[in-house]
């Protein structure tokens, strides 16, 4: 395998949270609409909870990655996860970003509108989709895959995304609606790069599997608290 199929774009790392400065209006305005319903104590506790994440989930071992500060700022994100998963057998790459914060600024952006800014083609998607964890448990996801415009190279960059404010995910037509009222609210995302290889390895679908469980049961350390 090499070295070109075992690692991701910085640039696509980015991506999902790249176009926050072009929906920063949406967002104060939706958090107006909220405004008092977002309790400090609730935040802190979502965000402690996501620090409980591990950084080794299975066969998956991850490095920590960050996000901007100016970002953070403007999407109004009390706290992030975010690292890039590596399967310690296949190789592939997964990046996990969890977002927490009130629920007006977390059910705003949708990845398919900051890919396509920023120079990249739906080629498919955003369709629903299940995923049944380790636990059983089946839960529903957005996914898109799209592809650098004019790239020399076959490969795609797929996105799985979805929101939760108990760590059960779903994928509402509108989040902004579904959990108006939520003290604090979670938005999920994976980003991988699938090859016309010809291997079937369904990468995020492979690692949410594993993690989902693992992600439960932190985030509902702040349902608790």
């Amino acid at each position: 395998m090499t070295s070109s199929k075992t690692s991701m774009s910085r640039r696509d790392f980015g991506l999902c949270l790249g176009g926050l400065a072009a929906l920063g209006v949406s967002a104060a305005a939706d958090s107006r609409l909220i405004e008092g319903l977002s309790d400090p104590v609730v935040l802190n506790a979502a965000k402690e909870s996501l620090e409980r994440i591990p950084a080794t989930i299975g066969a998956w071992t991850s490095k920590p990655m960050t996000i901007d500060e100016r970002e953070i700022r403007l999407g109004e994100i009390s706290g992030y996860f975010r690292r890039e998963f590596r399967h310690a057998e296949t190789g592939r790459a997964v990046v996990l970003t969890i977002l927490c914060g009130g629920a007006g600024p977390m059910s705003v952006h949708p990845p398919t509108a900051c890919f396509e800014g920023v120079g990249y083609s739906l080629v498919s998607g955003p369709a629903v989709i299940g995923i049944t964890d380790t636990d059983d448990i089946t839960i529903s996801l957005n996914k898109a895959a799209f592809r650098l415009q004019e790239a020399m190279t076959s490969d795609m960059t797929r996105v799985f995304w979805g929101w939760s404010a108990d760590g059960t995910w779903d994928a509402p037509a509108n989040p902004r609606i579904a959990y108006r009222g939520q003290p604090v609210l979670f938005k999920l995302y994976t980003v991988d790069r699938a090859w016309d290889s010809g291997d079937g390895l369904a990468q995020s679908e492979t690692f949410l599997t594993d993690a989902l469980p693992v992600i439960r049961r932190a985030l509902a350390v702040s349902q608790n608290s």
